[in-house]
């Protein structure tokens, strides 16, 4: 049944407040159950006009009406009304950042005292609930953080969080909101007695989202997080394992558990991470577990086992991984990638096994004190103190990357340039990539080029409310020089990359597969290195690839440099993408090597542990001897 937008504005302007939320309710829900599409939703125009402009029309149509509604004094939240509608608060910004408003800045001047009012709110009483949901990362009204702290923790945090969880961040004013509460928040958010009490549906957001910040000191949000897992643990009675690690008798495999998040052929986890857990089982009994409709018939077949993830809620989750590694005595955890669900959030604060690891399908550390190691390529690590584990550092082949199969069905057209045409800069990146920073130098890349130029933005989850924004900011700042490109399938998505002369990679996080995918197209391109890993990598995969020293660039000023030279001397691009590009590079460097590395490194620390156990018993033993 399609969402009725005429019912919708009718309930709002009549101030039938309880039928116009419920109505609220039932269409932030189905946005988020479609990813941000405004689907199955009438799309009748009231003005015969609009037909050239149905998405800033119904755009206005449905923010003029949640307008009328939340403005309206008489309108309250219940507290059970503000936990529905919070946790779809990012839908909320996203309806109003993708329409003509931009924010919804209008709805908190008029829950305030001022009726002049512009860059600031003297708030009423009672108004607290409304203004946590209106005010968004695009807000540019100016707030006291420690003020509302003092008013009401649990809602200033709450805020704090959704505002953090967003998934595109790239305007300045919402840039800048992140970078200012991941100095402020961390001090101050386990203060929050229950984890409970948070959104917690969209906290791991905030926790794996802080990587895409400049911040340096942007993974500290993990510490309270990690504390208030803890908490909460605790009072499960969900408690770390204390066994230890033992040798299994002569003919058997130790039992090493991998807890998944997604992990389908095409997705980008299974590309990087399969090869080495298939070749694990040379040496391991590997049981996979994660939930049954993240993980795909390709993706269960890497393992001996997959168990699917069952039960209430996370929490039931945790405590069935544990127990399913006590009863099938598992010695080590690995966790391909940690953050993008909350289970492996969680995970990395609770011992289930004497050894746990972690890949970095999401390159950053966890702060968890159950986490002992890190896997990584060596080449990759920056600075080894942008982590609180252990490195286990593997050579540069120890990890080849699986081609999608996508990827293999390709038949790629060849880029027939004009002299007449733009050069063409392909951009892959997913929203959460794009900042301001960022942006703003390929903005000044555009108008510095000495030829003309045509960016193409590639941007991954794209979609529904996100793509206006995105495509409204690149229009901003970069006029007709560059094209926005809706999330689209991965065929389509290679054309437009076979059709672009060169790539730039976004910064300070960069690409592993976007450099997979522009290379095999042929392509070459420029990155930003840095100490973090997610900056590292670019480094990494450019030596690799036999990139010359000037495409790596360390500072702003070299990465401008650089793609000026690039995109002003054609015949040295073609000859560079003639020896270095393409898909035998590839097939070479990046999808060949020794994934059997890590499975020997994971048995020899498990060797040292049960060596380290054994001398232990033995020291123990001669002492109680010696004490007789």
């Amino acid at each position: 049944m399609q969402f009725s937008i005429n019912k919708f504005e009718y309930l709002c302007y009549r101030r039938e407040k309880e039928a116009a939320g419920r109505e609220l309710l039932k269409l932030l829900a189905r946005i988020d159950a479609n990813y941000g599409l405004l689907m199955d939703v009438d799309s009748w125009a009231q003005s015969g006009e609009a037909s050239n402009i149905m998405d800033d029309h119904l755009l206005t149509r449905i923010t003029s009406a949640i307008t009328a509604l939340m403005s309206d004094p008489d309108f309250r939240f219940s507290e059970v009304g503000i936990r529905q509608t919070q946790v779809f608060q990012r839908w909320l910004a996203g309806l109003f950042a993708a329409s003509p408003f931009r924010n919804a800045d209008h709805i908190l001047r008029s829950l305030g005292l001022d009726e002049e009012a512009r860059h600031s709110v003297q708030l009423r009483a009672g108004d607290m609930r409304k203004f946590q949901l209106f005010y968004t990362p695009e807000s540019e009204v100016r707030l006291d953080w420690d003020v509302l702290w003092n008013h009401d923790k649990v809602a200033t945090a709450s805020l704090a969080t959704t505002i953090m969880s967003s998934r595109f961040l790239g305007t300045p004013a919402a840039h800048q909101k992140r970078e200012m509460l991941l100095r402020w928040l961390p001090d101050k958010l386990d203060q929050i007695e229950s984890i409970d009490a948070l959104p917690v549906g969209v906290l791991h957001d905030m926790y794996m989202h802080c990587s895409y910040a400049d911040l340096p000191g942007k993974h500290d949000i993990k510490k309270p997080i990690n504390t208030l897992i803890h908490r909460n643990l605790a009072s499960l009675g969900i408690h770390d394992v204390e066994r230890r690690a033992q040798a299994v008798k002569k003919g058997e495999k130790p039992v090493l558990l991998v807890v998944l998040e997604w992990f389908s052929k095409n997705h980008s986890i299974y590309r990087t991470h399969s090869q080495t857990m298939v070749a694990m089982r040379d040496k391991f009994h590997l049981i996979g577990m994660g939930y049954e409709g993240r993980v795909d018939e390709a993706g269960r077949d890497v393992f001996d086992e997959f168990i699917a993830l069952d039960g209430a809620d996370l929490w039931d989750h945790a405590r069935q991984v544990r127990d399913v590694s006590e009863a099938r005595g598992a010695q080590a955890m690995y966790m391909p990638s940690v953050g993008m669900f909350p289970i492996t959030m969680v995970l990395a604060c609770l011992r289930v096994a004497p050894l746990q690891m972690m890949a970095l399908g999401h390159p950053a550390t966890t702060h968890g004190h159950a986490m002992d190691y890190v896997v990584v390529e060596e080449d990759y690590v920056g600075d080894d103190a942008c982590f609180s584990e252990k490195l286990l550092k593997l050579p540069s082949d120890g990890m080849p990357y699986r081609p999608p199969a996508a990827m293999l069905e390709l038949d790629l057209p060849k880029r027939k340039r004009l002299k007449a045409d733009p050069v063409k800069i392909a951009v892959a990146g997913t929203t959460i990539k794009l900042n301001p920073g960022f942006l703003q130098m390929c903005a000044d890349i555009a108008h510095e080029a000495p030829v003309p130029v045509e960016f193409h933005f590639l941007v991954g989850q794209a979609t529904g409310l996100t793509f206006p924004q995105v495509r409204n900011l690149v229009r901003r700042l970069m006029g007709e020089k560059a094209v926005v490109h809706k999330h689209q399938d991965y065929a389509n998505y290679m054309n437009v990359i076979a059709g672009c002369d060169m790539f730039l990679n976004p910064f300070p996080f960069g690409n592993t597969n976007g450099i997979v995918d522009t290379v095999w197209a042929g392509l070459v391109g420029v990155c930003k290195t840095g100490r973090e890993v997610h900056e590292h990598i670019d480094e990494g995969m450019f030596r690799r690839l036999g990139f010359p020293e000037w495409m790596v660039a360390k500072t702003n000023d070299e990465y401008k440099a650089a793609a000026l030279r690039l995109i002003a001397n054609e015949s040295e691009r073609r000859d560079l993408s003639r020896t270095l590009a393409g898909k035998k590079a590839i097939e070479k460097l990046i999808f060949k090597g020794r994934p059997e590395i890590l499975g020997e490194r994971i048995q020899a620390l498990l060797k040292d542990l049960c060596a380290a156990r054994a001398a232990t018993v033995a020291t123990g033993a001669a002492a109680a001897v010696a004490a007789k």
